[in-house]
């Protein structure tokens, strides 16, 4: 057994979800998740994308690194005609490699809920 890291006691027996501080049963909220002073504090939701931003700006720098390998969309930006033959593959490249990210992305979200209201 630990100490409790609030109270001090020596039963210190379960973890809380938000600061993972070892706390005894007396010092954990009626659904046995949070320590009495996370419970106390407003703990402040962070939106789905905010949470998610490292994410999604990778997704956004791998499609510029593609696109920079290839360079036919900025071609096509600036007017200067790009066979379509050509620019599918790389298309259909990065459509593949944004697929598993996008399914993370939800995977994630669905997690940290379960968690949060567990």
């Amino acid at each position: 057994m630990t100490n409790c890291e609030i109270c001090g006691s020596r039963f210190g027996s379960r973890s809380c979800v938000i600061c993972s501080k070892i706390v005894c049963s007396s010092c954990i909220n009626r659904q046995g998740m949070r320590c009495t002073r996370c419970n106390s504090n407003k703990v402040v939701k962070i939106s789905f994308f905010k949470k998610n931003l490292p994410y999604i700006a990778m997704i956004v720098a791998l499609w510029f690194f593609v696109s920079g390998l290839y360079p036919f969309p900025y071609f096509m930006a600036i007017g200067i005609p790009v066979d379509m033959a050509i620019v599918q593959p790389v298309l259909i490249a990065t459509t593949v490699m944004t697929i598993p990210f996008i399914f993370m992305l939800f995977a994630w979200k669905k997690r940290s809920e379960r968690i949060r209201t567990d």
